[in-house]
């Protein structure tokens, strides 16, 4: 920019809010935030300040910092202060103070009080013009909020600064952008982004930061970053620098009473993501990283309250990192908690990648303790980190720090675990072996190694017992004061010597250590035999390195080698070098191989009376030693050959066989010592001061030995094993320090002592209590362990306390909720209990007083009232409470058992079941506890067990005092839940196959019970339990015989029936179906149905409408599953029933009574009903068998008349006889129907049950096949036979059936000829033969009407029907039906019926019946016409209905014949008001489709003209008639509406007369009716113009000319604006649809028009519509000519000056017209000529030197703009002709006038000028 124009646009900046004028002034003042301009434009700075003054109020009270602006930007003087007027330094703080307002008002921008406070700034300073770069700086967060809007819209388009230019678009049409646009600005426009970050800078830096700016940086910054993903030359050079710039500010420890620790967290949080982002897109180098990391921890809070996030921005950072694995100075301080741990443990979950991290963690850490902790989440398959850690493991192990030590020591376990090869192959490749770092460690590394080597015991005879390298060692602080190491007392001094001696051996020579060990066993211990503990307590200890252990074995021989004197006997090392020989590794007992051998050398060698030697240090002060004899130990020597040795050092577990199968069953001659080896050796091991290093292998030898089963594990028993509990700490300890897993290997060992085969019962009750013990021990390892054990050896134990005490701490554990590590209830279920067993803890745990025995008689509930008051009490409810809980239990373990089959069921176990039953009803009721799940729970049992107990082959009897039906009767009663209820249930089920005897007398009950509640249930498992009960019951009651059956089920089904409502909807039909199958079809099916029919008589009395449609559908879903023949002898049953209610009131106890009374399907209910009420039952029962029959979808292969067809048709032999039965049993039925007809309609009258049985019979009828219907009824319709009302309304109602039953049913194509020829020979005849008798006026309609559609349908196929026989008969029938016997007659049902039967001739004869015309269409015509004075308008619309049908009939076939009385068909169908305008609709399109269009065009133009038709009342009518009409013009040919045209002009002329026609009567249409008739004419005429020629449509478009301007030809009197109206709105639709086609035509109005303009001009004329009209007309002229037809002069001259003077009165409403007009016309005949009349023309009505009114001038104005806009430059050549008058209209003395030129015509002129028209103005 150049230097005068950077001083140009920084003076335009400083004066951007001075303004010179009033108007500026005020455009300058309305800019407001919170008001609309105009009312903004109107207030004063006072009220301004009062309302920014609670707004900034509102703000202090949110944040303090807004106090400031009190004194200054919101002080009182600030009022009248103006920016404009105050010096450049008063101006610089001014903007100052905005800016840190602004910035401070951010997070606030979403509340009221902050616009109010802005609105000061905007209103009093304008910083919406000198601080608008901030105001959108700090309101861009909140771009998607209607506040950007207001913000953007307060500043001037020119005012908007340059970087946000790409918001002017948005600012105009004052919407948000989206977020893609602003990404565009970031992404296009680096200085925008950098300029947006730098501000984001001093936000941080100035605390003013928020969290709507950061989510906005964030967002925008992240997906600006990833779009560069493909481009990071650009990336790194630009974006990278300015974004680390921003995320290195965010990282800044910020200072706590500056920031709110939310934005302390989101400004970490944000720098978090963004680096996040950047490392992902972007490598980092190893500085930047480094940097980075160095700035994220350097807050404090880092790892505290962000440990998740800064765990995960760390590791996404160092994810990528490509340099070498070394110490990081940053994570040097690195603190890991468990914190910490926890998250990585968690980010490990979530599959974050932590390796990288981690490892330059551990690395930079090691070897601290947060090293170690870091272990579990290195990836140590990776090769290059493992060799690395061994590395670092190998540097650090010289370390004599105990804890680095430790650690080193576990993390080089962890590596051999990981990868024993490649650890050892990285020791080799630094020179290290593993035997090397664990004597520098002075631990074990690697538990067996080098298995294949022996022991060389070959440097033991270079050992000597005083080397120079321990004298540097003082021996004076190690001095020993142990008896013996073999003694667990001195455990702690063995671990201090043992410490010191690793110390002492990791110093020296691997080569040495047989010596330097000789030479410490010499210094520190006083005797050798204390030494020689030490030494083979070392030898056996695991957590000791192996080369110290087997130099220590080698220590061991010198010693023994140097005490052997030939007097001391080795021979008590035997049972403890057995359990070294038991040891893991080969070397090792290779090692105590060679120390037995050396012991059994010398003791072969020795002589009689040598001592023991060790006998104190081992037993100590144990007085029972059992010492084998001299003689047996040499024994016992010998047992051990070499072969055995052998076999020891190869298999350890061969140890167990050499001692139970050697040693112990061992004989020598007569005498078998091998029992006294066996006390000799367990002796020892069972001593219980042995350490742990002993014991593990003594438990685990027994503890193996001990799978089959073996009395040996008691020498263990009162030592080892009752003291466990105890010493069980100890000795975990103990094994922790000498390496031994104790969970895994020792503590299930020990509990592998414990039970197994026994001999001793008394044992067996210590073993099953101390298992008990163990399973609630708090440690749960022994509880899985002692776990485990109860399932391996609950079988073996014989005593059945021992199980039952195991069991009921099972149980106990289970009701004590105790947390335990196993499942009890899996344990027990999997625990093989039998029968006895369940007895006996079932009776452990019985309530209540045992049930006395009592008779039959005595079938109570025991329940009394002090019972009630005892379970009050708290402390016997508590006990209840447990045992209810341990009842339950037991019950579900004796449930799994019953359902695995085990021997559990049994008579004595249901008798136990049976008194628990009882005693949980007692808890129940009068404890008020919760006992359905365990009542639920033991009808389980009580099922299965009886299922079990029918499953087996014995023989079973019950206690029938213990195990009764009433029992279980009462618990149903009692027990609320439906489960308990259905399980109960299935057990009398079971109950009754099993023992019928035991349920007979409680069957009433039962089925009352299942009645009122069982049914109610809507679960699948109370229905099943229903019918398995009712399927298993009711056979057993008939097997036993004792009481009818029938009662029995009637009483069954009546107590389902009674519950049937509160069955639900959906179960009912499955119900009852499952019932009746059970119970039998015939025994149950006609009950079920009578006792619905009751049900739906009580709804139909209750007006329950809707309950009794429910039974229907119900029943006829019910019916559905059963067969025809079935479904038929139901319902003959139930007519049977129905055949039983009697006609007359019964006398109480009459015998008549006595019966009824005592059937449940009747009962007192019926019985006791009086004259009237059986009336309305009998009724109703029918009416509800009706309705049964008639609801069914009888087309639906599962209903009953489908299932009829399919065994009637069938023609196989093997279904005659079924065939036979339906029709046996329909006979059957019809003749109950027949029968009660007459009993009903002559000796007991009842109307009502007759028109039911009427409807059932038809029904019944209806369900035949065809052919059979056919036949069945044609003797009921011969007149011949009709001898009473009772047969002639039979005959109708078969009549009406047979009509229906053809017109739905019949399919001619796919009908049996059978049926066609039944109906033409036998049918037909007997029809005809009754309408020409004409017996009674129903039976009349009933027969023309079934005659009509067996036409109908028959004639439709063209069968048999086409034959001249058949065409001869229905001649002489329509003969028949043209009389008074038909359509002739008096009665409307007969006439109608009549033209139906008419019609169906005329649709199969057609032309046939021509002769017969004369007789059918007059005086059909008749008919309609007299149907106007009908009082019935039902009756007149059916007639006027039939009528059309008929006409539509003749019409379809006859048209040609049709055409003599077309006009008044036409006339008719118009008239017929009753009728739906779509069915006369189709009458008349069936009209235009069928008969000479050119015909119909003339009749309807006849029923216009001649028939005034026009006169009808009805628009819808004349709708009607339009409508015919468009389709007949749009159907017809061209040369057809040539020839009617004369005809349809006159038409015309009369329709455009219709609008004066009904407003000389009274208006009688509405206007919108008027504007749709007339849309109808218009749409007419047009039709039929575009089938005219020029040559023919010429001289009628002249005469409708004519018409309109002179009146000629009219057919009403009418005035001329009427007419030129109406002709004017028809030919502006025409022009519109023909175009430049009829311009043209113009020419015959051009004069008339003219002349109409010049009168509206002098004012001669008023009528405004027209005037709009007759411009719009011009206008779309104008607009259409194509052949210059206004160009030419005469035209010109002709239009020009009448339809410019129209601006000299023009109305408001209408003056755009006016100008769309003009402005059209001089587009059209542009020309220099022409532009220059008119511009000469215009003036005149814009000039003062004329009188010209204000409006005059406005609407010219107008015209001159709307031309220019549309000639442009064209006319720019006339304006030096019109500038004097613009002057002059701009100086005008009306203000709209001078408004109107200089913001609409000065605007238009200067666009197309390009520049201002002052120049000329001046």
């Amino acid at each position: 920019m150049s230097s005068l124009a950077s001083q140009l646009q920084s003076i335009n900046e400083k004066t951007a809010s001075v303004a010179l004028d009033r108007k500026q002034r005020s455009k300058l003042h309305s800019r407001s935030l919170i008001f609309d301009p105009k009312q903004a434009a109107t207030q004063d700075y006072e009220y301004i300040y009062e309302i920014a003054t609670e707004g900034l109020e509102d703000l202090c009270e949110l944040d303090s910092r807004f106090n400031k602006f009190k004194s200054t930007l919101f002080s009182e003087t600030s009022v009248n202060l103006d920016r404009n007027l105050q010096t450049k330094d008063v101006i610089s703080q001014l903007d100052k103070n905005i800016d840190a307002f602004l910035t401070l008002v951010g997070p606030y921008y979403g509340l009221t009080s902050s616009l109010k406070a802005v609105e000061w700034l905007v209103r009093r300073f304008h910083a919406n013009i000198h601080n608008a770069e901030l105001m959108i700086l700090t309101a861009l967060p909140y771009f998607q909020h209607p506040v950007f809007v207001k913000v953007l819209n307060v500043i001037p388009k020119q005012n908007l600064p340059q970087i946000f230019e790409w918001l002017v678009g948005y600012k105009d049409q004052l919407k948000t952008p989206p977020a893609s646009s602003i990404l565009k600005a970031f992404r296009n426009d680096f200085h925008f982004f950098n300029f947006y970050s730098k501000f984001l800078n001093d936000q941080i830096k100035n605390h003013t930061v928020y969290k709507e700016q950061l989510v906005f940086y964030l967002s925008n910054t992240v997906q600006l970053l990833a779009s560069f993903s493909k481009n990071i030359e650009e990336l790194n050079e630009t974006h990278i620098p300015v974004v680390l710039e921003t995320t290195a500010l965010m990282l800044l420890p910020q200072q706590k009473p500056k920031y709110s620790s939310s934005i302390n967290s989101d400004l970490k949080l944000t720098s978090y993501s963004i680096i996040s982002v950047l490392s992902s897109i972007f490598p980092f180098s190893a500085d930047i990283l480094k940097s980075l990391t160095v700035s994220i921890l350097e807050d404090e809070d880092a790892l505290k309250g962000f440990t998740k996030p800064t765990l995960i921005v760390l590791s996404q950072l160092w994810k990528h990192f490509q340099g070498n694995l070394e110490v990081i100075e940053a994570f040097k301080n690195f603190k890991i908690g468990q914190h910490e741990l926890g998250v990585l443990d968690e980010l490990k979950n979530e599959n974050y990648q932590l390796s990288t991290f981690i490892i330059l963690v551990f690395i930079s850490t090691f070897p601290s303790n947060e090293s170690y902790k870091l272990l579990p989440f290195i990836d140590l398959s990776n090769k290059t980190v493992f060799e690395i850690i061994t590395k670092l493991v190998l540097q650090n192990s010289t370390t004599q720090e105990d804890s680095i030590r430790s650690n080193l020591t576990k993390i080089a376990q962890s590596l051999t675990k990981s990868d024993p090869k490649l650890f050892q192959t990285t020791l080799e490749s630094e020179n290290w072996k593993v035997d090397e770092l664990e004597l520098k460690l002075m631990s074990v590394l690697v538990e067996s190694k080098n298995d294949e080597a022996e022991f060389d015991a070959g440097d033991e005879d270079n050992a000597v017992e005083d080397i120079e390298i321990v004298k540097t060692v003082d021996f004076t602080k190690l001095q020993s004061t142990a008896k013996s190491y073999f003694n667990t007392e001195y455990d702690e001094e063995f671990n201090l010597v043992l410490k010191e001696l690793k110390s002492v051996l990791s110093a020296s020579d691997a080569k040495l250590h047989v010596s330097v060990i000789l030479t410490f066993l010499q210094k520190v211990f006083s005797t050798p035999e204390v030494a020689l503990t030490f030494a083979f307590r070392v030898a056996l200890t695991p957590a000791v390195p192996l080369s110290i252990r087997l130099s220590a074995i080698k220590s061991i021989r010198i010693k023994i080698k140097n005490a052997a004197n030939g007097k001391t006997d080795f021979y008590l090392l035997i049972p403890l070098i057995l359990l070294a020989l038991f040891d893991n590794s080969k070397l090792i007992r290779s090692g105590f191989a060679q120390l037995l051998r050396l012991v059994i050398e010398i003791k072969t060698k020795l002589t009689t009376g040598a001592a023991l030697f060790l006998e104190r240090e081992i037993y100590g002060s144990v007085s029972d030693k059992k010492y084998p004899t001299p003689h047996d130990s040499l024994f016992l020597c010998s047992l051990l050959s070499e072969d055995n040795v052998k076999d020891t050092v190869l298999d350890p577990s061969r140890v167990i066989n050499i001692l139970f199968d050697s040693i112990f069953k061992a004989k020598n001659g007569k005498s078998k010592p091998g029992k006294y080896f066996r006390s000799f050796i367990f002796t020892q091991w069972s001593l219980c001061s042995l350490p742990i290093v002993l014991k593990a292998n003594a438990w685990k030898i027994v503890a193996q030995a001990n799978k089959a089963g073996t009395d040996d594990r008691f020498f263990f028993l009162d030592g080892d094993i009752e003291n466990y509990f105890s010493k069980r700490n100890v000795w975990i300890d103990q094994a922790s320090i000498a390496g031994i897993a104790f969970f895994d290997n020792a503590e299930v060992s020990v509990v592998g002592l414990v039970g197994g085969v026994a001999s001793n019962d008394k044992n067996s009750n210590t073993e099953s209590e101390w298992l008990c013990r163990a399973l609630e021990n708090p440690s749960g390892n022994l509880q899985m362990t002692a776990n485990n054990r109860v399932l391996e050896t609950f079988d073996t134990f014989k005593p059945i306390e021992s199980r039952l005490k195991i069991v009921n701490k099972l149980v106990d554990i289970l009701i004590n909720d105790d947390i335990v590590e196993f499942d009890p209830m899996a344990t027990l279920q999997e625990l093989n209990i039998d029968r006895n067993l369940f007895l006996q803890a079932l009776t452990s745990v019985q309530i209540g007083d045992q049930i006395p025995e009592q008779g039959i008689a005595k079938r109570r509930r025991r329940s009394s009232n002090s019972t009630k008051q005892a379970m009050v009490r708290d402390e016997i409810n508590n006990m209840a409470s447990g045992h209810l809980k341990k009842l339950t239990f037991l019950l579900e373990i004796l449930e799994s058992s019953l359902r695995k089959k085990r021997n559990v069921a049994g008579p004595d176990l249901l008798k136990v079941l049976f008194k628990i039953l009882t005693d949980l009803e007692y808890l129940g009721n009068d404890g008020n506890l919760p006992v359905l799940y365990a009542q639920e729970t033991l009808a389980s049992c009580m099922l299965l067990n009886i299922v079990n107990l029918k499953s087996s082959s014995k023989e079973v009897k019950f206690d029938s005092n213990s195990i009764r039906a009433d029992l279980i009767v009462n618990s149903i009663r009692a027990s609320p839940s439906p489960q308990v209820q259905n399980r109960l249930l299935l057990v009398i089920s079971e109950l009754a196959s099993l023992a019928p005897e035991v349920i007979l007398h409680s069957v009433m009950p039962i089925f009352t019970f299942m009645g009122a509640h069982t049914v109610r249930q809507d679960d699948e498992f109370s229905s099943s339990a229903l019918q398995q009960t009712v399927a298993k019951v009711i056979p057993a009651l008939a097997s036993n015989g004792l009481s009818p059956v029938n009662n029995e089920i009637e009483f069954l089904l009546a107590s389902f029936a009674t519950a049937f409502p509160h069955v639900p909807r959906h179960r009912r039909v499955k119900l009852f179906v499952s019932l009746t199958k059970t119970l039998g079809c015939a025994e149950s099916m006609h009950l079920i149905l009578f006792l619905m029919g009751q049900q739906y008589a009580n709804n139909v009395h209750k007006n329950k409408n809707g309950d009794s449609q429910s039974v229907v559908e119900f029943v006829h879903g019910y019916m559905k599953s059963f067969s025809a023949e079935e479904q038929l002898a139901g319902i003959v049953a139930f007519t049977k029933l129905w055949n039983d209610i009697p006609l007359n009131q019964l006398e109480p106890g009459s015998e008549e009574f006595e019966v009824l009374n005592n059937r449940p399907v009747f009962g007192t209910t019926i019985a006791t009903l009086g004259q009237s009420g059986l009336a309305v039952l009998r009724n109703d029962l029918l009416q509800f068998l009706d309705e049964t029959l008639s609801s069914e979808n009888k087309h639906e292969l599962s209903s009953l008349k489908t299932k009829m067809a399919l065994v009637l048709i069938d023609d196989e032999d093997s279904e005659v006889s079924k065939k036979e039965s339906v029709l046996d049993k329909f006979r059957a039925i019809t003749s109950f129907a027949l029968a009660s007809l007459d009993t009903f309609t002559n000796s007991h009258a009842d109307i009502k049950l007759c028109s039911t049985l009427y409807s059932l019979l038809g029904n019944l009828l209806d369900l035949l096949p065809l052919n059979y219907f056919i036949d069945s009824i044609v003797a009921s319709l011969d007149v011949d036979t009709l001898s009473d009302s009772l047969s002639i309304k039979v005959a109708r109602n078969y009549a009406i059936l047979a009509s229906r039953k053809f017109e739905t049913e019949l399919n001619v194509a796919h009908c049996d000829q059978v049926v066609i020829e039944s109906v033409i020979n036998n049918l037909l005849p007997i029809l005809i033969k009754g309408i020409k008798k004409n017996v009674d006026v129903e039976l009349q309609q009933a027969y023309l009407d079934t005659f009509s559609t067996i036409v109908n349908k028959f004639g439709a196929s063209g069968t048999e029907f086409a034959s001249s026989d058949v065409s001869k008969v229905l001649i002489e029938s329509l003969g028949i039906v043209t009389t008074d016997r038909g359509l002739l007659n008096e009665q409307p049902e007969v006439i109608i019926a009549s033209i139906n039967a008419i019609t169906s001739i005329v649709n199969i004869l057609g032309v046939k019946t021509l002769g017969l015309f004369p007789k059918v269409v007059p005086p059909a015509l008749k008919i309609w016409e007299s149907t106007n004075s009908l009082g019935d308008k039902e009756s007149a619309k059916l007639l006027q209905g039939s009528v059309l049908v008929l006409l539509s009939c003749y019409i379809k076939k006859i048209p040609a014949f049709m055409s003599t009385t077309l006009e008044a068909v036409l006339l008719t169908i118009l008239s017929s008001d009753l009728i739906d305008n779509h069915i006369r609709s189709s009458v008349l399109d069936l009209i235009v489709d069928h008969m000479d269009l050119a015909q119909v065009l003339k009749s309807l133009c006849n029923v216009w003209l001649t028939k005034k038709f026009y006169t009808n009342d009805n628009s819808g009518n004349i709708g009607l008639f339009l409508k015919t009409l468009q389709a007949t013009i749009n159907k017809m040919e061209k040369k057809q509406a040539t020839t009617q045209a004369t005809l349809f002009m006159r038409w015309l002329i009369s329709a455009f007369e219709f609008r004066q026609y009904s407003e000389d009567n009274d208006n009688k249409f509405d206007n919108n009716t008027i504007h749709r008739l007339e849309s109808s004419f218009h749409g007419c005429a047009i039709a039929f113009v575009m089938k005219l020629n020029d040559k023919s449509f010429r001289p009628l478009f002249a005469n409708l000319v004519r018409w309109a301007v002179d009146g000629e030809g009219a057919t009403l009197k009418t005035n001329e604006v009427s007419r030129l109206l109406a002709f004017f709105r028809f030919f502006n639709k025409l022009q519109d649809e023909l175009k430049s086609i009829i311009t043209s035509y113009f020419s015959y109005l051009l004069d008339p028009t003219s002349a109409l303009l010049k009168r509206f001009s002098e004012g001669s004329l008023v009528a405004t519509n027209l005037r709009r009209i007759i411009l719009i007309g011009l206008t779309s002229s104008f607009k259409y000519d194509q052949d210059d037809y206004w160009s030419q002069q005469g035209r010109f001259d002709s239009i020009c000056s009448p339809l410019l003077s129209q601006l000299s009165n023009i109305e408001d409403s209408i003056g755009k017209y006016l100008v769309k007009s003009v402005s059209t016309f001089v587009t059209d005949v542009s020309s220099d000529e022409y532009n220059e009349t008119l511009v000469h023309e215009l003036i005149k009505y814009i000039s003062n030197a004329n009188e010209n009114s204000a409006a005059t001038k406005i609407w010219s104005i107008r015209t001159l703009k709307t031309i220019f806009q549309k000639m442009g430059e064209q006319w720019l050549s006339y304006l030096p002709t019109l500038v004097p008058y613009i002057a002059e209209l701009l100086e005008d003395d009306d203000e709209e006038v001078e408004m109107e030129v200089r913001r609409g015509l000065v605007r238009v002129i200067e666009n197309v000028l390009g520049e201002p028209l002052d120049r000329y103005l001046s």
